[in-house]
């Protein structure tokens, strides 16, 4: 049950959607290395965002949708063919901004990414982006501390945590660095694991079951967040939880989870847009970062491990899954 409402998917006119190509002075494109249906959440909020920061009287906005680029040729190839359909600017989401922005597109970029922008060499800084490029931000560093303390409010005798990282995610080892941070004073001894493809995950999940983790701790990101399912059920199957960042991986799995509300992030992204369609300029619009956080909790994943949550804690969770 979601205690904050939910978003409706429906959306009503000015706005003109769909994926075929075709001309409209007030075009965007819409690019997700994922499928339209994983993306559909995001997405929606997304329409919902436009349609809130769309001034009154506006014209029409049509956003054509391109999904699931295998490699950086088919990013570019969707790039290229975006501008053709009159894409006035692009927006990207999750790992599809790196390689958008390396097709060096003439029209602007907005951007959801889940990494660090100026790490992954796309921004100057976070105030003054100095490219292309701007939008939100989904990494926010000083989470992974809360996290920590969420792990020993659930789990008070908890000793021995393993960190799952992906390797290729910019900004990972300043997580990590804020993680280790976090456990020092707590008598917590934290394991990091860095994961540098798909074909790593379940040995390297595997090594710290059997090295004793009592608790997995996975930093968020969008190949975390498309192979949670799998490593829930790696841990579950341990009796060990799994913790991470965004709400979806708690629904499929995970104990819990805190950090940015991902459509409500999606809506800024959509503020964005409206702004540099209005004449913003990326290069100084600075990246914003998440202020609406959430805290999620499966609790079928509890009863399957054998526990039983605090009531404080449970009392404090926004989202729950049964």
């Amino acid at each position: 049950m979601n205690r904050r409402g939910v978003l409706a998917a429906g959306l009503a006119a000015p706005f003109l959607f769909g994926r075929g190509a075709f001309a409209a002075e007030r075009s965007i494109g819409w690019i997700s290395p994922q499928s339209p249906e994983i993306t559909a959440p995001f997405f929606n909020a997304f329409k919902a965002g436009l349609m809130a920061a769309l001034p009154g009287g506006a014209e029409p906005v049509r956003v054509i949708e391109r999904y699931g680029a295998a490699d950086a040729e088919a990013y570019a190839a969707q790039v290229a063919d975006l501008q053709k359909a009159g894409a006035r600017l692009i927006v990207t989401q999750g790992v599809a901004t790196l390689p958008v922005i390396a097709a060096k597109p003439s029209v602007p970029i907005v951007f959801g990414y889940s990494g660090d922008p100026v790490v992954a060499g796309i921004a100057q800084s976070m105030s003054r982006p100095g490219g292309n490029a701007t939008g939100v931000s989904f990494m926010s560093i000083e989470l992974n501390a809360k996290r920590i303390d969420l792990v020993r409010t659930a789990l008070p005798d908890c000793r021995k945590v393993a960190l799952l990282s992906n390797s290729r995610h910019a900004g990972e080892e300043n997580e990590i660095k804020a993680c280790q941070e976090a456990v020092g004073p707590l008598g917590i001894e934290l394991t990091p694991y860095r994961i540098r493809s798909v074909g790593e995950l379940r040995p390297v999940v595997g090594d710290a079951l059997d090295a004793g983790a009592q608790a997995v701790v996975m930093l968020p990101s969008s190949f975390m967040v498309q192979h949670a399912p799998v490593v829930a059920a790696q841990c579950i199957a341990s009796k060990v939880p799994l913790i991470s960042g965004w709400a979806s991986m708690a629904r499929d799995g995970a104990l819990l989870t805190y950090g940015p509300n991902l459509q409500e992030a999606y809506k800024r992204v959509a503020v964005y847009a409206v702004r540099v369609l209005g004449g913003a300029a990326p290069a100084t619009l600075p990246i914003e970062q998440p202020t609406v956080l959430e805290l999620a909790i499966n609790m079928k994943t509890a009863a399957a491990l054998g526990l039983a949550l605090p009531p404080a804690l449970l009392a404090r969770a926004d989202e729950i899954f049964e």
